[in-house]
């Protein structure tokens, strides 16, 4: 029987793989990703609401 992985039962390739994974990801990475995904979408706001996407007949 293959052990648990939070409660999830996994194989052990696919432990090894997650593990793999996790630590690839480490606190200074996933604070960028965030202040990036951030930025773009208030970017994406910012532009919407002076109209950059779509052209309000005046």
């Amino acid at each position: 029987m293959a052990k648990t992985y939070i409660n999830v039962p996994v194989t052990d390739e696919e432990k090894a793989r997650i593990e793999k994974t996790d630590a690839a990801w480490t606190g200074p990475k996933l604070i960028v990703l965030t202040a990036v995904t951030l930025g773009v979408a208030l970017l994406v706001l910012w532009l919407a609401a002076n109209g950059y996407f779509v052209k309000m007949n005046a």
